[in-house]
């Protein structure tokens, strides 16, 4: 009712807690202190190379980055999957991390190894915790959750990916879900859309089809509440969707000349001798074409098994496939979200995240490329994947699903710490 307090985000006996709420502050300070240890500890990465600065040879956003300090858009030279336009050459990547390489070079001659451990990977792990805390209200099942999040899915390869040498690609998706991962919180907690809106600026600005969790966000923004505090919402909501589809086009308009170019088709100009380059040309970035194919690996991509013979005798491998590896069955904590289906969609606000992760899943389908190289994960995956895990993370300690939900939780740690 208007004027009244806030209602609390509600799935029937479901009650999304603060952090620390059924507990001690220092039950809340140790369960972040486990999540940072666990997640550090599991990384294959060396975690301290102070000596490390990454360059534009190591990722082409910090040759962007470099080019802009030098007063122009192009890049010197072609490297791998870079648009070519009118005889020059440009990153089509979304913007962020040439933002960030762009501060950074002045200061330390590039982006340094620290950066991305302090202000990119560790970030992941500490807001999955306070954002599962919120949710269940427990600091031991936030912390459960939160090491199920950062290392039983393919965020533990992204980031170990993205520590061990900062390539192309894999630090997009790591700001992409700390994009997400503030939105989370945010709509779990005091539900300011200009709060929220800071996650959604982030995530879109490294991965573009993230901008579905403004689906949500329109959520926070219109649902019952004080006309005053409905009116700052609205106003917000104007400002980050300006932003969030402003930035874009512009950038694209001053590299493309055209604000819907967005560069992608452009990284095949020239490129004709591999797969997705073939694909792209004959049916286009998106097309119904690719639905089989990616349905597949992003739901199931089993890993392929041989029998050869050695000295006469046979030997049995597994090897996963590069192309892409179903979600289900390597982190099969999300299969509760078929369980609690019909509560998820009789509930608005829950409603809302799952139209936003199903958007993004649908866009994949019908996607040229599913992300390959990756052996034995599912890096697109990312741009939907917290939500889901979001969306099951309130019952799923509830009676005896807990012992389930542990048994799923130790499958997916040891499927992406070993595995793999």
């Amino acid at each position: 009712m208007a004027g009244g307090p806030e209602k609390p985000l509600r799935d029937e006996a479901v009650t999304v807690h603060p952090p620390g709420s059924s507990g001690s502050a220092k039950w809340f300070w140790l369960g972040a202190v486990l999540v940072t240890v666990v997640f550090l500890g599991l990384l294959e990465s060396e975690l301290w190379r102070p000596e490390v600065i990454l360059d534009g040879r190591h990722n082409v956003q910090i040759a962007e980055a470099q080019a802009w300090r030098e007063g122009r858009l192009d890049l010197p030279m072609r490297l791998w999957d870079t648009a070519e336009k009118d005889g020059k050459v440009y990153s089509h990547f979304p913007i962020l991390f040439t933002m960030i390489g762009t501060v950074l070079l002045p200061l330390c001659h590039g982006v340094p190894h620290w950066f991305l451990l302090f202000f990119m990977a560790l970030p992941v792990a500490l807001l999955a915790y306070v954002l599962f805390c919120r949710i269940t209200g427990s600091a031991l099942h936030g912390a459960l959750l939160a090491i199920a999040l950062v290392c039983g899915t393919s965020i533990w390869p992204v980031v170990n990916q993205s520590l061990k040498g900062g390539g192309a690609y894999y630090p997009n998706h790591v700001l992409g879900v700390v994009g997400i991962l503030i939105l989370l919180v945010e709509f779990h907690g005091r539900q300011r859309v200009a709060v929220a809106g800071v996650g959604l600026i982030i995530a879109t600005l490294a991965r573009q089809l993230t901008a579905a969790f403004a689906i949500p966000l329109i959520w926070l923004a219109v649902r019952e509440q004080p006309p005053t505090q409905r009116r700052r919402q609205l106003i917000a909501l104007v400002v980050v969707g300006a932003i969030v589809a402003g930035v874009p086009l512009v950038v694209n308009t001053l590299k493309f000349g055209n604000p819907l170019e967005t560069g992608y088709m452009l990284i095949y100009e020239g490129r004709h001798d591999d797969t997705f380059a073939r694909d792209a040309h004959q049916y286009g970035l998106f097309s119904a074409h690719f639905v089989p194919r990616n349905a597949y690996y992003l739901n199931l991509g089993f890993p392929k098994f041989y029998r050869i013979v050695m000295a006469g005798r046979p030997e049995y491998h597994v090897r996963h496939n590069e192309i892409g590896t179903g979600i289900w069955w390597t982190a099969p904590l999300l299969l509760w979200l078929f369980v609690d289906l019909r509560k998820i969609v009789r509930d608005p606000a829950r409603r809302s995240l799952l139209a936003a992760a199903l958007v993004v899943f649908a866009a994949l389908l019908f996607f040229h490329t599913t992300g390959q190289t990756q052996r034995g994960y599912n890096r697109f995956s990312l741009d939907f994947l917290p939500a889901l895990m979001v969306l099951v993370a309130p019952t799923c300690f509830v009676g005896r699903r807990r012992w389930l939900t542990l048994a799923f939780v130790a499958w997916s740690v040891i499927y992406f710490r070993w595995l793999v």
